[in-house]
């Protein structure tokens, strides 16, 4: 058996081990992140809670935890307005994507068709989508799929998940816990 690893005081710098020798053996040790996922393997933590690994979000995309096709919840915006070249207004804000940001990436969701756009600005019912020079805003009407930055906010702001396969709603899942932040 390999010597675990000591503090300054000497006292096991593992948790489960302080626990344990003050008679308090953990049943589980769980911890672990979205990632984290990929390269967990059992051993001291035995159980793997990956909040935002099921659907995945923009934050682990930029993050490489992810790729593209990977990203399995995106809000279905429609383009209101296209006030200049190169911007758009989606009916989506931070009531629907959250309000999430990150230092370590620019902007307020992901655009899978638009990969190279900023969601610049969100307000409660709105984001303004940035485009690179040159490129074409979709028309008014058009539906964008975006991808928020933190999925686990996404989820608790909305009522029920559609699920869709090419296009068609196949399925419909109520958030059971939606709100329940305590």
């Amino acid at each position: 058996m390999s010597e675990r690893p000591a503090t300054r005081s000497g006292r096991s710098a593992r948790p489960a081990d302080a626990l344990s020798a003050a008679g308090l053996p953990a049943r589980v040790v769980s911890g672990g992140s979205t990632p984290t996922a990929g390269r967990w393997k059992p051993g001291i933590v035995d159980e793997l809670r990956p909040g935002a690994y099921v659907f995945n979000d923009a934050t682990q995309l930029a993050l490489g935890s992810c790729t593209r096709d990977d990203l399995a919840l995106v809000a279905a915006a429609t383009v209101v307005s296209a006030p200049a070249p190169g911007r758009f207004v989606l009916d989506v804000g931070s009531k629907v994507l959250g309000a999430d940001t990150t230092p370590w990436m620019a902007g307020h969701g992901y655009l899978p068709d638009f990969f190279e756009a900023s969601v610049t600005a969100l307000s409660e019912h709105h984001a303004t989508v940035v485009l690179p020079e040159g490129t074409q805003a979709p028309p008014l009407g058009s539906l964008v799929a975006v991808a928020p930055n933190h999925v686990c906010s996404a989820v608790n702001l909305a009522d029920e998940l559609v699920l869709t396969r090419q296009g068609r709603v196949v399925d419909r899942w109520p958030v059971a816990a939606r709100g329940a932040n305590a």
